[in-house]
C-alpha cells in the first residue's frame, strides 16, 4: 500500500543542489524570501479573508473522520471521485478516468499536462499541473495533491469536508460528499481485504464390521449380538 506519493514538478526540482537549498530556505527564510521577492514575475493580488464559521457544519455527519473526496472540472469534464490527499506531492489520475477524458488516441506514457477546475463560476479557480497516469484497480479516479491545492490557495477545513479559495469574485467553496467517501473506503477496503480459501467438507459413512449402519431415522435399531447357546453357571 501507498501511504505518500513523492516527487515530481515540485517547487524542490529534481537536482540535489535545488533539495539542499529548499531545506537550508526552511532555516534562515529571511535571506532566501527577500531572493525570492526578487524574482517574482507573478504581482500579488489581493482577496479577501478565509474564514470558517460553525453554520458551516450542517448538512455533515458528526462524529466522522471521512477523506474529502470532491468533484472537479478536469480538461473541461465533470469528474467525481476526486480524493483531496494533502500529503502527496503529485497528481494521479487513473488510466480508466483519463479514457473517460477522451483526449488522447493512445494512453501516454509517464506523466500529461491537464487544466483542472474547482467551484462553480462566477467564484471558480482553474490551473494547470501534471498528472501521473496510473492503471490499476481503485475506487477513485483522481487524486489531488499539495502542488495544486497551494497553487489555488486552497483553505481545507477536513473537520467540515470544505474547502475555499479566493477568486476575483470573491471566495470560492467547494464541499465534500461525505456519501461518495464512504463509499469508495468500504470498496477500497474490500479490494485489499484477503480471501480465505474455499474448503469443501464432505461426510463418507464408515460401515462398522460387516453389519448394516443403523439408520437413525428407524424405530427398530440392529439388534445386539447373543450368544450361540446357553452357558452354564459353575459353582467353585
Amino acid at each position: 500500500m501507498i501511504s505518500t506519493i513523492s516527487g515530481g514538478p515540485t517547487l524542490v526540482g529534481p537536482s540535489n543542489r535545488s533539495v539542499k537549498q529548499y531545506v537550508r530556505a526552511a532555516h534562515y527564510p529571511q535571506v532566501f524570501g527577500i531572493e525570492a521577492d526578487r524574482h517574482r514575475k507573478v504581482p500579488k493580488v489581493g482577496w479577501e479573508p478565509i474564514t470558517f464559521c460553525e453554520e458551516e457544519e450542517e448538512w455533515i455527519i458528526y462524529p466522522h473522520d471521512d477523506p474529502m473526496i470532491i468533484r472537479a472540472e478536469i480538461a473541461n469534464y465533470d469528474v467525481g471521485r476526486v480524493l483531496i490527499d494533502t500529503g502527496s506531492s503529485i497528481n494521479v489520475i487513473f488510466a480508466d478516468a483519463f479514457r473517460g477524458l477522451g483526449i488522447a488516441d493512445s494512453m501516454p506514457v509517464g506523466s500529461v499536462s491537464l487544466p483542472i477546475a474547482f467551484g462553480v463560476a462566477p467564484r471558480k479557480t482553474m490551473t494547470y499541473d501534471q498528472f501521473l497516469i496510473v492503471d490499476c484497480p481503485t475506487a477513485y479516479n483522481v487524486i489531488v495533491e499539495r502542488t495544486t491545492l497551494t497553487r489555488v490557495k486552497a483553505h481545507l477545513s477536513p473537520h467540515m469536508l470544505l474547502m475555499k479559495f479566493p477568486t476575483s469574485n470573491g471566495t470560492g467553496a467547494l464541499r465534500g460528499d461525505q456519501l461518495s467517501a464512504r463509499t469508495c473506503y468500504a470498496t477500497a477496503l474490500k479490494s485489499i481485504a484477503p480471501k480465505p480459501p474455499m474448503e469443501v467438507m464432505s461426510v463418507r459413512a464408515v460401515s462398522n464390521g460387516s453389519g448394516p449402519i443403523d439408520d437413525p431415522r428407524e424405530e427398530t435399531p440392529t439388534p445386539l449380538a447373543q450368544p450361540v447357546e446357553e452357558l452354564e453357571t459353575v459353582v467353585h
